[in-house]
């Protein structure tokens, strides 16, 4: 499935979910929402082993941190920043010293030897 979709399917169900909202309350709702992007966007994550990484990654959904908004630093998870051309060396070279280099879903990408 295509993110265009995943994005689209998403987008329904937040409007259907918000519909539901009382109208005194959607002000709060949103402004909710909001602080839930603001905060994972300016808080650096919690370690993998935390007590608050499943709250993080509650408040990162909460927040609409998904797709291309998506957080790239996660609990657990580094991102090493490369240009563009060198991004194949790169993982070439964290390969080579047998460090997994992590896909998306973050689950070990297969090596060139697999």
């Amino acid at each position: 499935m295509n993110t265009t979709a995943k994005l689209g399917g998403l987008g329904a169900v937040i409007a259907l979910l918000l519909t539901e909202v009382p109208e005194q309350y959607a002000f709060y709702v949103a402004l909710f929402i909001i602080a839930c992007g603001a905060v994972t966007a300016l808080v650096p994550p919690p370690h993998a082993g935390s007590r608050w990484a499943v709250a993080w990654q509650v408040m990162t959904t909460i927040g609409l941190n998904i797709g291309w908004a998506e957080n790239h630093f996660k609990p657990g998870q580094s991102g090493v920043r490369v240009p563009l051309v060198d991004k194949p060396s790169a993982k070439q070279a964290v390969q080579a010293a047998g460090i997994p280099v992590l896909n998306r879903r973050g689950a070990p990408e297969p090596t060139a030897a697999d």
